[in-house]
């Protein structure tokens, strides 16, 4: 039995024994001849399952490798204008594979030969990933290495015309290269479309990631963008003409007042989207009649917007931070700009008002006694009046903080950390009311849902996650980025979110409870400022 053949059997045995098909195990021993004599540390030398499956095979003469890729590249650079830059996209991917090829077989120096003088040329989105690449330089340096796990267990996506696909088909059946085939065979995947082939500014946009492009059926599913109708909340402003007309009748003598006018702003019909999701499709808890009323005050806001344009352009609020003892991590301010916090990186978090009203906490249970729940200001009644503050800290993390969030209507507020957590804070009494679990690394980014409730967080363990405030583990995980999830985002009808990673991917969709997620790039900005911190503004007014 040849020892190629011989180790992959070894392999194959290696899995039955993991997962204790011993019947199937003995078989395959009986038909192979393999013997009874064989243990569990003859397996491990004889045989890494790993390393059978990674698809690196000698091919004898490490000369051909840089003599293969010369060839191609010749092919490529020859062929017409309309076909070149579509052909081109194998270049990159068929240059690693052939380096971690070399590298697997113990071929270094011919490795780095062909990285140094190949690696450059590739297209400049690319160079990161290969000043990572020609770090691995023995196969040892191979196991448990992001890239080269990504690049073996994947295969690279590259988009091609069918014509220019039959022109690169009719050029390896000629030339015969059973290295380049291997490689093509194995380690690529060609998503071909009917069409004019892409020209070189069209195929830029769509390329730069770790696996390639993303394939026409990743994104057939249809999302639904459009924005929900608001809930039923016309009916807190009703009560008011009921009141006026039992008045009316209990003194008829007084002069009759005026009816009160319908709120133009309910009379107005609006217009269903044929693009929104049914209110239904996420489950909400029922708002209660302050998150209505303060639903009502935020519609009524949002209609007497002005849209912007050259005569009508916006003011801009700049506000800076002075004097704090640590860096500046991230920052989150409120949607009415009452509130600002601030992260840092010695794991407190500081809330800053805003506005002229101070951060109030809330009574003793002993003083809440005394408060009529009836009430129609309750809630200004439980607040303590002579513990308002400008600033207040929040303390509990362990580890530098990297993302803050306000919740909707500005009650709570979230914290992700390097120390693994997400911790929800309340900002009536001004403590931490629960500690998420789930990540095993630190926590990037964290947001709430729009419509509250809900959140989601993206972690350095290559995953981002869906809780909701009430529950202490994730409702969903999703999983597909090969590398850090830097940030996340819900879409403004809390259906979707889109998450950005390291790893550079095309948008992909995953579920999220019956919804989707596309992907975004964006960055972590941190600024340093030192000692006490102080918090300045300034206003400045942009016109022509």
């Amino acid at each position: 039995m040849e020892n190629p053949e011989k180790s992959q059997l070894f392999a194959v045995l290696q899995v039955l024994k993991k997962y204790n098909l011993k019947e199937t195990e003995e078989l395959l021993k009986k038909e192979a001849n393999l013997g009874e004599g064989i243990d569990d540390n003859n397996l491990q030398q004889e045989s890494d399952v790993s390393s059978v499956l990674t698809g690196y095979k000698s091919d004898g003469d490490p000369e051909a490798y840089e003599e293969c890729y010369i060839e191609l590249k010749r092919f490529v650079e020859g062929s017409l204008d309309i076909y070149k830059h579509e052909l081109g996209t194998i270049l990159y991917p068929v240059l690693v594979h052939m380096y971690l090829e070399l590298v697997y077989n113990g071929h270094t120096e011919k490795a780095i030969t062909l990285m140094e003088r190949f690696g450059p040329e590739q297209d400049i989105y690319y160079q990161d990933d290969l000043r990572k690449l020609a770090l691995v330089t023995k196969r040892d340096h191979m196991n448990g290495n992001e890239l080269t796990d990504t690049f073996k267990s994947n295969q690279f996506i590259i988009r091609m015309s069918r014509d220019t696909l039959s022109l690169l088909k009719r050029h390896l059946h000629d030339k015969k290269a059973s290295i380049l085939l291997n490689i093509i065979q194995e380690h690529l995947y060609f998503d071909m479309y009917e069409g004019v082939a892409r020209n070189k500014a069209q195929i830029d946009a769509t390329s730069g990631a770790i696996i390639g492009e993303a394939t026409r059926q990743d994104n057939k599913s249809k999302v639904l963008y459009g924005l929900p109708k608001a809930p039923d909340i016309q009916s807190l402003a009703a009560p008011v003409e009921d009141e006026e007309e039992n008045n009316e009748q209990d003194t008829p003598d007084k002069p009759k007042k005026k009816k009160a006018k319908k709120d133009p702003f309910f009379s107005k019909k609006t217009k269903s989207d044929p693009n929104a999701p049914p209110p239904d499709r996420i489950p909400f808890p029922d708002l209660k009649d302050n998150d209505k009323i303060e639903k009502v005050k935020a519609l009524r806001e949002a209609s007497r917007r002005i849209n912007l344009g050259p005569e009508t352009l916006p003011s801009i609020c700049c506000y800076t931070l002075l004097n704090a003892n640590y860096t500046v991590t991230c920052a989150e301010i409120t949607e009415d700009s009452s509130m600002l916090a601030v992260g840092f990186i010695d794991s407190i978090v500081k809330v800053w008002s805003l506005v002229p009203q101070k951060l109030k906490a809330m009574k003793s249970a002993d003083q809440l006694q005394d408060i009529n729940i009836e009430a129609d200001d309750v809630l200004v009644r439980m607040m303590d009046e002579r513990s308002g503050e400008t600033c207040r800290s929040l303390f509990g993390h362990s580890g530098p903080i990297c993302a803050v969030s306000f919740s909707p209507d500005r009650t709570l507020l979230l914290s992700s950390s390097e120390d693994t957590t997400i911790r929800l804070w309340s900002l009536q009494i001004w403590t931490c009311v629960v500690v998420y679990k789930g990540h095993m690394f630190p926590v990037w980014d964290v947001k709430f849902s729009p419509m509250g409730y809900y959140f989601a967080s993206a972690s350095n363990d290559r995953t981002a996650r869906l809780w909701a405030t009430d529950h202490y583990q994730p409702l969903r995980v999703f999983a597909g980025h090969f590398s850090d999830v830097d940030v996340i985002q819900f879409h403004p009808n809390s259906n979707y979110v889109a998450t950005g990673s390291s790893d550079r991917r095309p948008p992909r969709k995953c579920p999220f409870l019956k919804s989707d997620r596309n992907q975004a790039k964006c960055n972590r900005v941190r600024c340093e400022t030192q000692t006490t911190p102080t918090l300045l503004t300034s206003m400045f007014i942009y016109a022509e």
